[in-house]
């Protein structure tokens, strides 16, 4: 008895803190946490550039960029059933968001760009509701879902072209009903922000609700450039938008 006991929370250590490299998934050495010697010299840490303006929110933070030595330890997160993963990913937003944003107790509530019914049905979790969770363990702050994303679009990360990710998530989203938001302070949160019109669009949607300040926290960001729609600002971009 004592020994299955063991056993089993053995397993759910593992489950919990990984044994295996987030990124080679090579075993990890006595004194490895996480990450093995060799990958933590290759986390791509944004540092000074982790902060990036919005149009309908205020700044968006991402400790990582999201560059081709991350991709497949977040393959493993968002496609293949490595949830766990949030609890080592949600840390290091956390970790990111004390450094930049040190007065994020202001913030009424922690919530996030969820998916769609179906594909979070498909998929068995949603990646940044997962996020949402240990960001909201490690601060304290209080985790409410505000969005419904009521319409089922193809993937974002299938889309080439900036255009083609806005026109995606155009008009996908609405407010939870019976949530209030008049004035409210919100944290929104995402797994990765490349052109920016999933968070973009998920705030509008806050705003129109009456939200009075919306940042964003995810947990990685494109290499390439920064967010935005060429030529838009808050009166002529459409309040509108997605997510998968």
């Amino acid at each position: 008895m004592v020994k299955n006991l063991r056993r089993a929370g053995a397993l759910v250590k593992d489950f919990l803190w990984p044994s295996k490299c987030l990124f080679c998934q090579r075993p990890l050495e006595e004194g490895e946490t996480l990450l093995c010697a060799d990958c933590a010299s290759l986390v791509p840490w944004t540092g000074e550039d982790c902060a990036q303006q919005g149009i309908h929110f205020d700044h968006c933070l991402s400790p990582l960029y999201y560059t081709e030595a991350f991709k497949p330890a977040f393959h493993r997160y968002k496609f293949l059933g490595h949830w766990h993963y949030s609890w080592a990913f949600g840390e290091w937003m956390w970790d990111c968001l004390q450094a930049n944003d040190p007065d994020y107790s202001r913030f009424d509530c922690i919530t996030w760009a969820p998916l769609s019914f179906w594909r979070r049905q498909r998929r068995g979790y949603d990646q940044a509701q997962r996020l949402a969770l240990a960001v909201s363990r490690s601060s304290g702050l209080p985790l409410q879902r505000t969005l419904v994303k009521f319409r089922h679009t193809p993937p974002q990360s299938g889309t080439e072209q900036a255009a083609q990710r806005w026109e995606n998530v155009r008009g996908v989203y609405r407010p939870k009903s019976g949530v209030p938001l008049e004035g409210k302070r919100l944290l929104l949160v995402d797994d990765v922000i490349t052109t920016g019109a999933t968070l973009e669009e998920a705030s509008a949607v806050l705003r129109r609700a009456g939200a009075a300040e919306i940042c964003c926290l995810t947990l990685a960001r494109s290499a390439y450039g920064r967010v935005g729609k060429t030529g838009g600002n808050r009166e002529t971009m459409g309040d509108n938008g997605g997510k998968m």
